[in-house]
C-alpha cells in the first residue's frame, strides 16, 4: 500500500497537536506500507525543503507554486486567510502530481487541504477530524466576528462529507460533526502514542503545577485564575506557551494580568514557547498538570502527561478526558464546574506518597493499553483496504467548480467596493490611517 499524507504542520515543526499525531502514527505505520510520503503547507506554511525523515520523504509545499495558485483565487481577495488556504490546497495537489502512484490520499480538516481531492475525486480520500479552522472560529469568542469564519464552515460542511473515510480520534468530536452531517459518517479511531517512561517517585518531582498549552482563551487560563481566587492553598503552576490574542487589541496574557492581578504571574506564572524535549522534561517532574480547556478537540498534552507517569487534571471540555478514570489514572472535572477544578487541585495536593504514586502507574499503564500501536495500526489498515476496494471515482459539478477552483478569470475588488457607502468607506479610511501612523512612532 501506498499512501500519501497532506498535512498543515510536520517534523521540523513538531510543536502542534497535528505534528505530534503524524510524527508517531507514521512511524508506526512505515512497516506495513510499501511508500509513504509527507507534503506540508498551508497558507502560512511554505519551504523549498525536501528530506528523508525517518525513512519517510518530506516536501514542503514549494513558495513558488504557491503564488501561482494564490493569483488563480482573486474571487477571495476579501477574505484573504480563506483565499491562501485555498490556494495552498491546490499547489500541493498540482504538486503532488494528483497523487499519480499512490493508493489514497489522507488530509486533514485543518486549513482546507482535503478540497482539491475531493472535487478532483480520482483517489480514495480520508480526512482526519483535528480540529478544523471553522470549528476553532466558534470557540474564539472574544475575537471579532469575520465573514471568513462563514466560508471555512461553509466548505468544511459542504465537502467533508464527500471524503471517503472521516476519523477523529475523540468520541465527543466524532459525534459533534456526526450531528451535523451524514450520521455515523465519522469513526473514532485513538492515535498511537508510544513512550517508555518511568515516572517519578514523589519525593525527586518539583512542587508545581505545569499547563502546556497556548496562553488562549478556550484553553481555560480565565477559568484557572478564576479558580485560584477561590483557593485558601494556591500551589504555583507554570504555564508554558505562545501568547495569543484576546481580542484584536490586548494579548490573552495581558487581558490575565489586568484582570487577575493576584494570580496571573503571582501564582499562575506564564513562559514562553521551549522544545518538545524541554516540555517533556519538564512534565516528568511537575508534580501535577493541569488542562482547563474550555473546549479543545483531543488535546495531546494529557497524552503527554500521562506517558510521563504525572497525574493530570483535565477538564471534560478536552476531547482526551475520556481517556481519563476519576481519581484512578487522572481527574477529570465538567468544563463549567469551577467547585469542581478547585477540589481536583485541593485533592491531588494532599494526596499520599502510596495512592499519588499509584496514580502515576495507572496512567502510563492507560498509554499503554489503549494507544499501543498493536493495537491502532491493523485497525487502520483495514480502514484503508476498504475504502480502496470500494473507491469509485466520482465528477465534480459547475457549483463547487466555481466556488473552490482555481480560476484564470481576474476580480476586481473594487467592484466589491463601489457598492459600499463613500460615508463607510471614508470613516474606515481615516481610521486605518490613524493607526498606520501611531504604529510608526
Amino acid at each position: 500500500m501506498k499512501i500519501l499524507f497532506i498535512l498543515p504542520e510536520y517534523y521540523p515543526h513538531s510543536g502542534g497537536g497535528i505534528s505530534t499525531y503524524y510524527q508517531q502514527y507514521i512511524r508506526a505505520l512505515q512497516p506495513y506500507c510499501d511508500e509513504i510520503k509527507v507534503i506540508v503547507g498551508s497558507g502560512y506554511v511554505q519551504s523549498k525543503d525536501i528530506f528523508d525523515h525517518e525513512g519517510v520523504i518530506v516536501e514542503y509545499l514549494k513558495p513558488e507554486l504557491y503564488n501561482y495558485y494564490l493569483d488563480k483565487f482573486t474571487l477571495y481577495d476579501l477574505l484573504p486567510d480563506f483565499k491562501r488556504d485555498l490556494a495552498s490546497a491546490w499547489a500541493i495537489w498540482h504538486q503532488a502530481n494528483q497523487a499519480n502512484g499512490f493508493d489514497v490520499v489522507e488530509c486533514t480538516d485543518f486549513s482546507l487541504g482535503f478540497i482539491p481531492w475531493v472535487i478532483n475525486h480520482t483517489k480514495p480520500v480520508v480526512t482526519r477530524l483535528h480540529g478544523s479552522t471553522g470549528q476553532i472560529s466558534l470557540h474564539e469568542l472574544s475575537l471579532p466576528a469575520d465573514l471568513t469564519t462563514t466560508f471555512y464552515q461553509q466548505a468544511e460542511l459542504t465537502l467533508l462529507p464527500k471524503c471517503d473515510l472521516l476519523i477523529s480520534h475523540s468520541a465527543a468530536n466524532a459525534e459533534f460533526w456526526n450531528q451535523l452531517i451524514d450520521n455515523n459518517k465519522v469513526i473514532v479511531s485513538y492515535p498511537v502514542y508510544e513512550h517508555n517512561n518511568q515516572p517519578l517517585p514523589l519525593p525527586d518531582r518539583e512542587d508545581h503545577g505545569l499547563v502546556t498549552a497556548r496562553i488562549q482563551r478556550w484553553k481555560g487560563p480565565v477559568t484557572l485564575c478564576e479558580v485560584y481566587n477561590t483557593l485558601t492553598i494556591k500551589p504555583t503552576i507554570k504555564w508554558y506557551g505562545r501568547d495569543m490574542l484576546y481580542t484584536s487589541q490586548q494579548s490573552t496574557s495581558d487581558y490575565l494580568k489586568q484582570q487577575f492581578p493576584n494570580v496571573w504571574g503571582k501564582y499562575i506564572i506564564p513562559h514562553k514557547d521551549v522544545t518538545n524535549t524541554t516540555i517533556s522534561r519538564f512534565q516528568q517532574k511537575a508534580k501535577f498538570g493541569i488542562v482547563p480547556s474550555t473546549w479543545d478537540m483531543f488535546n495531546f498534552s494529557v497524552l503527554e502527561f500521562m506517558a510521563a507517569g504525572t497525574p493530570v487534571i483535565c477538564s471534560d471540555g478536552a476531547g482526551a478526558s475520556e481517556l481519563i478514570e476519576h481519581r484512578k489514572n487522572g481527574f477529570v472535572y465538567p468544563a463549567a464546574d469551577q467547585d469542581a477544578l478547585a477540589g481536583c487541585i485541593n485533592t491531588l495536593n494532599n494526596m499520599s506518597a502510596v495512592d499519588y504514586e499509584s496514580m502515576c502507574n495507572a496512567a502510563t499503564e492507560t498509554i499503554k493499553q489503549k494507544l499501543a500501536a498493536k493495537i491502532i495500526i491493523p485497525a487502520n489498515l483495514l480502514f484503508y483496504k476498504d475504502i480502496i476496494c470500494q473507491f469509485v471515482a466520482s465528477p465534480s459539478n459547475h457549483y463547487f467548480d466555481s466556488l473552490y477552483k482555481p480560476a484564470e478569470q481576474h476580480y476586481n475588488i473594487a467592484a466589491v467596493l463601489n457598492k459600499q457607502p463613500l460615508k463607510k468607506l471614508t470613516a474606515y479610511y481615516i481610521k486605518r490611517l490613524k493607526l498606520k501612523l501611531l504604529s510608526k512612532k
